[in-house]
């Protein structure tokens, strides 16, 4: 049966959470595939007619917990107390723990950094790693620095109507490149200085071979590389799921 025009908004905001929840996020290592997944909620859009009688679409509004806006949503300007919750909320959602196990144990199996070996302890240690410096830096970028400034710790996808490659080059782009709180675009140094700050840090807890200025600069370097990944997979995986549910 056909559907009204009316139900089509509500089928794309569904596809746009399906989408949200589904996207994983990568680590501060390459390789590792991080999964904070971060619903996307908005309210469903509606049409109206304005004084002239031409329609005037009231686009959805993103809640403020939204880590990925969706091309139509309104994102609403988030103080600096709402940065710190973003940035908290961000390692407290049920994924979270998931992807530190994740990349504790592909660590672990290869031996990599940081080495604390391979005993039973050692996987311990690399678990308690991985959700220490993930949390940092969530915590840095999105809270302290995003705060200091005045820079929206958001992503803002392009979406489908746009060229692939265009689309490619944004996402890689948006770790150097992000939006001030008043959506002008700015230089991303949230992202610049909290991964510094963050890979800075692990010389405290980390072993003693994977500390100094070498290997804290590898990591600060592996932060750019998985960054930009995961930005690919959050302006990618919407288009993925619905080409896989078109297919079924």
């Amino acid at each position: 049966m056909p559907l009204a025009s009316g139900a089509q908004p509500a089928i794309h905001s569904a596809e746009f959470l399906l989408a949200e929840s589904a996207v994983p996020v990568l680590p501060d290592s390459p390789g590792f595939v991080r999964t904070a997944a971060l619903k996307a909620s908005a309210e469903s859009a509606s049409m109206i007619e304005a004084a002239d009688g031409v329609p005037a679409v009231i686009t959805n509004v993103a809640k403020k917990s939204t880590r990925t806006i969706q091309p139509g949503q309104q994102a609403q300007p988030l103080t600096s107390r709402e940065k710190f919750i973003f940035s908290i909320r961000n390692q407290t959602r049920p994924m979270s723990p998931v992807n530190w196990i994740v990349s504790a144990g592909l660590s672990h199996l290869r031996d990599g950094r940081p080495h604390y070996g391979t005993d039973s302890g050692a996987f311990g240690e690399r678990l308690g790693a991985a959700a220490l410096k993930q949390s940092t830096q969530s915590v840095l970028v999105f809270g302290v620095f995003a705060s200091a400034f005045h820079e929206d710790p958001r992503y803002y996808r392009l979406g489908s109507s746009h060229p692939f490659m265009k689309r490619a080059v944004y996402a890689a782009s948006r770790i150097l490149i992000t939006r001030t709180d008043s959506g002008q675009p700015s230089i991303n140094w949230a992202r610049i200085c909290g991964m510094a700050g963050s890979a800075a840090i692990t010389n405290l807890y980390y072993p003693e071979r994977d500390t100094g200025l070498n290997p804290t600069l590898r990591s600060y370097g592996d932060s750019f590389v998985t960054g930009a990944a995961t930005n690919e997979l959050r302006e990618f995986m919407a288009d993925a799921i619905a080409m896989i549910r078109r297919k079924r």
